[in-house]
């Protein structure tokens, strides 16, 4: 007698906001893992980022999107099942007035919406219904859950109203699967963020990541990268005395990018420059930041 698959729920859930929101951060913390980069500095998410919550009884495919105000990058938003509008609840009258939030509520309005005002934790919990009634006021919606991913307050929650809103449709990933991108884009994209936690913005933000070799040796992943820098005096900058900061973003890189892969990661990083890429095009397109 044939087996048939238990139905669940599965789809796909855009998290969208501006700039600064914690929109990656949440992401990490609706998948419990850290996929995707996030920083205090903004702009880091530059194409969109996905990965996936999975259970008995649902999958979800959670993807983290570049700030409105920059596009929506590569992501088509009439391929998502419902949106999670994350809401800097420090920025609450400012953030809810934008042109960015207003038009993307008038183009996706159809789709549902869960809205959540993040970081929380900056209010008492006494003002936490104000906050609500203020967004539920301003927008449309179906859902608002007040959150702070860095603690989990209001994750769970969040969770449960985001995994309602996808259609019972079947299971859509395999077991294990982490994400819709390759291991080599995942590593590329830690080693990136590596480079915003040790480096100042302005060169961390104009050096771009290009693997040139990933293979396996004796059982570890073996990447050979090339970091190109926009200008001549970042290279020094960039690996430092002695080769000190080089070394230092390797171990940073490598010790997050090991426990996404869950493989031991041998990272080898060149310093190479390409003067003033972020203005040629052709570059953006080679090292994947426009399509």
């Amino acid at each position: 007698m044939i087996e048939l698959e238990k139905p669940m729920r599965s789809g796909y859930v855009a998290v969208v906001g501006l700039s600064n929101s914690g929109k990656s951060a949440l992401v990490n913390a609706l998948t419990a893992r850290s996929i995707c980069p996030s920083h205090e500095y903004s702009g880091i998410t530059r194409i969109p980022m996905t990965s996936i919550h999975m259970t008995d009884e649902v999958q979800i495919c959670v993807i983290d999107t570049p700030p409105l105000e920059e596009g929506e990058g590569c992501l088509q938003m009439g391929e998502v099942d419902a949106f999670c509008l994350v809401i800097n609840s420090s920025e609450l009258s400012g953030q809810l007035q934008s042109p960015y939030v207003m038009e993307f509520i008038a183009e996706n309005g159809r789709k549902p919406i869960v809205i959540a005002p993040a970081f929380i934790d900056h209010f008492p919990a006494n003002l936490h219904g104000a906050l609500r009634n203020q967004v539920s006021m301003s927008l449309i919606h179906n859902d608002i859950v007040p959150v702070c991913p860095p603690s989990g307050q209001g994750v769970t929650t969040l969770l449960a109203a985001i995994s309602m809103l996808v259609p019972r449709r079947g299971r859509l990933f395999p077991d294990g699967c982490i994400s819709l991108h390759s291991e080599r884009f995942l590593v590329s994209e830690q080693i990136r963020y590596s480079l915003f936690c040790a480096l100042p913005p302005d060169i961390a933000s104009t050096t771009a990541v290009q693997i040139e070799e990933f293979s396996i040796r004796d059982d570890k992943r073996y990447v050979r990268t090339n970091l190109f820098v926009a200008r001549h005096s970042s290279k020094g900058v960039v690996i430092g005395k002695k080769g000190s900061m080089l070394q230092h973003i390797a171990r940073l890189a490598s010790e997050s990018a090991s426990r996404i892969i869950e493989r031991q990661l041998n990272l080898d990083l060149w310093v190479k420059v390409r003067e003033a890429w972020p203005e040629n095009r052709n570059d953006l397109v080679e090292f994947g930041y426009i399509c």
